[in-house]
């Protein structure tokens, strides 16, 4: 079952002010800041191997080392190749500065985010790509992980925005999201989604892509044992995604603690610029049942309609 949680206000207060996020999370779990991730590389990058890695066939005739690595109380995948070529999934650790893209540097320029550091202006932060999974370590029967701060990756963001040799400028329609998928111990899953970028309005003044931490709540999986992404997107060939298929993100576990601030002056209101039908169709008006509202600050809204 698909639960689309609220973006709230406030939230979107906290990634503008960027306010001071708490480092405890719930049912006693610590937050992964990422900082304790060693990065011996020069560029300012992590991608692999982990030490307790193992090699494991790709299926493309050669082996990957695939392992994991733990910061707080979370254990991170990892999947890594260094042979004719870089390859790596699942999660990196980047203190890179940068922000920008350039495809004759992919390495290290895959690892810069949009916003230049780690939430609260910490040096290091996460990389995630192609798809992963996160365990909640010591957690037998599960627990709630409240959610964590998530911004484009600097890749994405130079394709949506111009285009590049496998993927389409953003145009009126597009879309990417990335979608979290919650195991519980008794294998029972829910998910939550959050659009990276929106072009599905009609308004061009309500598209955008995501280049600030901006938090999402994972407190709707209820108690889980493992967390999963994948992506979806509205470029693909043969049922392949061509957008670049990465996110960054830091303070994983983490509470937003920005309840109770007041809106700044200057702060954009949040409003409807789509609703659906529960089975995607796209509608001008309320209707009788279950809706979903796309919000112009990238949330979607689950709303019964009587």
């Amino acid at each position: 079952m698909t639960k689309f949680y609220k973006f709230t206000m406030a939230a979107a207060v906290a990634a503008v002010m960027s306010v001071p996020t708490s480092l405890f999370a719930q049912d006693g779990l610590k937050v992964a800041t990422f900082e304790d991730v060693q990065i011996s590389s020069e560029d300012g990058y992590w991608c692999g191997p982990t030490d307790n890695a193992v090699a494991e066939p790709s299926g493309y005739g050669y082996d990957n080392q695939v392992g994991t690595f733990t910061d707080g109380s979370f254990e991170f995948s990892n999947s890594y190749y260094n042979g004719s070529y870089l390859s790596w999934s699942g999660f990196a650790c980047s203190n890179r500065t940068a922000t920008s893209f350039d495809a004759l540097t992919m390495t290290p320029d895959q690892f810069n985010s949009s916003v230049g550091h780690g939430v609260d202006g910490s040096a290091k932060y996460g990389v995630a790509y192609n798809g992963g999974t996160v365990k909640v370590l010591n957690a037998t029967d599960g627990a709630v992980v409240n959610g964590f701060y998530i911004t484009n990756n600097a890749y994405a963001i130079n394709s949506m925005t111009n285009g590049d040799t496998y993927a389409k400028k953003f145009e009126q329609g597009d879309f990417f999201k990335v979608i979290f998928t919650g195991t519980k111990a008794d294998k029972t899953t829910s998910k939550v989604e959050f659009y990276l970028a929106d072009f599905s309005s009609q308004n061009t003044t309500d598209h955008y892509m995501v280049k600030d931490w901006t938090y999402v709540d994972l407190s709707s999986l209820g108690k889980v044992v493992s967390i999963s992404f994948s992506f979806d997107s509205s470029d693909k060939s043969y049922g392949y995604l061509n957008t670049p298929t990465y996110f960054c993100l830091d303070n994983f576990g983490a509470a937003n603690t920005s309840t109770g601030i007041s809106k700044p002056a200057n702060m954009v209101e949040v409003y409807e610029v789509a609703r659906y039908t529960i089975d995607g169709k796209r509608i001008s008006a309320p209707q009788k049942g279950i809706n979903i509202i796309r919000m112009s600050d990238g949330s979607t809204r689950k709303v019964v309609v009587k």
